[in-house]
């Protein structure tokens, strides 16, 4: 295995957002593919830049593997006759595998014994067919938004300019979207945008490096990360966290160099956030900091390396200067009117169809708050969250928000402190929107939660009450981050609280504007959607699948009283005695017939060992619901562990399914009064023994 493919795909400037996806997709793909056909390969790497996606296999084998398939025909008794000559089925089958009949074998199977041919296919010459796979690789690459451009309809994200493709050092011919490829790559776009001829992956590095395009977006990275610190050092502070913008910048550009630039200190009386947005959304500038307050500085990142930077540097100025005296007009002019005076204008937003507007959905939020509050423990600060609720949308109005959608909440919470709001309805306007993303933080504030959950669960029951139900990976308005939302809010905060009840009070506050006679099937689907959202959720936490479902299996009403019992359930499981114990439980569950009902009548109880099971399930049921009341679910399963050895004892010694209805009927109903105890703790049928 030596030979090394280079595949450069050249294009017009693709987003920043599309490349990481791609560059993913297409080692996926090639991968893939390259097993499917039966070509070894020791190493795929892919990479890119804005005009670039590179693909590079190094050890490819020389020929494909060869290949030999089994096909079964018609069964022997079919295909020949009393004599042993062959039938019509048997020169038929011959005849359709392109073999003579003498090249049929006898196989025995399972089914029993069946004419058979083996056909050997022998692998092609690498070079042959890896044009076929490149193609399919590339046009397997699904970008958010793809392009036609040409009569070959072909789709990529921006239309392609140039193919480079070697196979060892010579040409691989293969064609894509209208473009052959050829040994040409071409240099940076502005500062040295000819052609330079690659004859090796080797030489492809030197002719990039030297014609100003770093190909690795690893080493871009380093080598913005390595100025934008060096930078923010000399200027005494620190860069302020900014993960994604570090990724965008480094898929912006195919020769990063970081620039510091200066804005006017009176700019600095903007709220922090304000000037960190401004920076970052228009040009994609860090911004400082030093002891938690900006710097007047920001830190670009060029594209060229410029002969003069101070030329660079004063036009990233200008642009800067010109954003601020935008956002400190827009925050001077929302300033001079007060929340309640933004939040007005909400009357005329319709905030989805059929569900009214924007100031309807503040007015049931306001409603639901007081309720929430007594939910989750916090009846003081009932008028704290009411109030929240009335202004948590007005920033919507703003002409700061409008610029920048990014500041929902965040200039909220600021214009309702300058308004003179406590810091628990400003800090409540901002979290009412948390988290927004997989790993953000959670509100921290009483009416935080309280206004969060409600926010959610209003969207929740609203979308699902007019129809705008996620299917597979369809999901508009979120619904699965603000399912998974609630959840976390509910377990890190500890609250136990019925699901039921809070989906219940929001279908309330939507009157008739969900129809009346659906609302217990809206219930019912809200609840399984958020049951596999927690499913999901614990299984990402690394819980066991099947104590998760074993758990979920018993429905889910209160998120965090089920996270008790799942925990518990992880903790039990590590005793010894788990899995016989486990299997004992399955025995009881198992052998009561579907929707069974009985009572147990104690004098019909004949065996001394069903008295003593009856006896002991009386015993340790009382301690059982006293546990489950309390949470104490490591107990709880600890006491109904106790029960194992009679239950045992009972299949050992008593025939359940006894030909007497009443002794059955007595004996089944004993099994499924404990049966509805385990039940109250989880579904022991859903656990999974090894063996079992």
């Amino acid at each position: 295995m030596n030979n090394d493919l280079l595949l450069e795909i050249g294009t017009e400037e693709i987003p920043a957002r599309f490349m990481p996806p791609a560059i993913a997709a297409l080692k996926e793909s090639s991968e893939r593919l390259f097993k499917e056909r039966r070509l070894q390969v020791r190493d795929v790497v892919v990479y890119g830049t804005p005009r670039r996606i590179v693909l590079i296999a190094r050890g490819l084998s020389e020929i494909q593997g060869d290949l030999t398939t089994e096909v079964l025909g018609p069964p022997k008794g079919v295909a020949f006759d009393k004599d042993g000559m062959p039938t019509k089925a048997a020169i038929g089958f011959a005849k359709g595998q392109g073999v003579d009949v003498s090249a049929l074998r006898v196989k025995s199977t399972e089914k029993g014994e069946y004419l058979c041919i083996e056909k050997h296919e022998k692998g092609q010459r690498t070079r042959d067919i890896l044009p076929a796979i490149l193609e399919e690789a590339l046009a397997s690459i699904a970008f958010p938004k793809a392009m036609r451009w040409n009569d070959t309809r072909a789709r990529f994200a921006r239309p392609i300019k140039w193919i480079l493709a070697l196979l060892n050092g010579e040409t691989l011919s293969l064609r894509f979207a209208g473009i052959e490829s050829g040994s040409v790559s071409y240099g940076h776009h502005f500062m040295r945008p000819g052609a330079f001829q690659v004859k090796r992956i080797e030489d492809y590095f030197d002719g990039t490096a030297r014609n100003f395009v770093i190909v690795d977006p690893a080493e871009r990275r380093r080598r913005i990360g390595e100025g934008v610190r060096a930078i923010a050092e000399e200027k005494g502070g620190s860069v302020v966290g900014e993960e994604e913008l570090f990724e965008e910048v480094t898929f912006l550009t195919e020769y990063p160099v970081p620039i510091c630039g200066r804005f006017d200190e009176a700019y600095l009386a903007l709220p922090k956030d304000v000037l960190i947005t401004v920076m970052r959304a228009h040009q994609r500038c860090f911004s400082l900091e030093k002891g938690g307050k900006l710097l007047p500085y920001f830190i670009a990142v060029s594209n060229t390396d410029p002969k003069n930077p101070d030329i660079v540097r004063n036009g990233y100025e200008r642009v800067i200067r010109a954003r601020l005296s935008d956002a400190k007009f827009f925050f001077e002019a929302d300033c001079r009117k007060r929340l309640e005076t933004h939040a007005e204008k909400l009357r005329q937003v319709v905030f989805m169809g059929k569900l009214g507007t924007l100031w309807d959905k503040v007015q049931r939020l306001t409603g639901l708050s007081g309720p929430f509050c007594s939910l989750l423990g916090y009846p003081e600060i009932k008028a704290a969250a009411e109030k929240a609720a009335q202004l948590a949308k007005a920033d919507l109005m703003t002409e700061m928000v409008g610029e920048f959608p990014e500041l929902q909440g965040v200039m909220g919470m600021e214009y309702a402190v300058r308004q003179g709001e406590t810091e628990e309805v400003a800090q409540a306007i901002y979290e009412h929107y948390l988290p927004r993303f997989s790993g953000d933080i959670l509100p921290s504030t009483p009416a935080g939660k309280v206004l969060a959950i409600a926010e959610k669960i209003d969207n929740l029951v609203g979308c699902f009450g007019t129809g705008n139900i996620p299917t597979g990976s369809y999901d508009p308005y979120a619904l699965r981050r603000q399912s998974i939302g609630i959840l976390n809010i509910l377990i890190a905060g500890r609250h136990l609280v019925s699901l039921k009840e809070v989906i219940r009070m929001a279908l309330t506050a939507y009157g008739d504007r969900i129809d009346g006679n659906r609302q217990e099937e809206i219930l019912s689907g809200v609840l399984e959607f958020m049951r596999e959202r927690l499913s999901t959720l614990l299984a990402t936490e690394g819980y066991r699948y099947d104590g998760v479902r074993a758990v979920l299996a018993t429905g889910l009403d209160d998120p965090y009283d089920a996270f008790l019992r799942i925990t518990a359930l992880e903790r039990f499981r590590q005793r010894p005695e788990f899995e016989s114990l486990t299997l004992s439980f399955k025995r009881v569950m198992n052998i009561i017939p579907p929707d069974f009902t009985g009572e147990v009548r104690e004098g019909e109880l004949r065996e001394r060992e069903e008295k003593d099971l009856y006896s002991s399930y009386r015993e340790i049921k009382d301690k059982v619901l006293l546990q489950r009341e309390r949470h104490d679910y490591e107990n709880a399963f600890a006491s109904v562990a106790e029960l194992k050895p009679k239950v045992d004892l009972f299949f050992d010694k008593v025939l359940v399914m006894d030909k007497d209805m009443n002794l059955r009927n007595n004996r089944l109903s004993l099994l499924n009064d404990m049966k509805g105890l385990f039940l109250g703790l989880a579904d022991f049928t859903q656990i999974v023994i090894e063996g079992d």
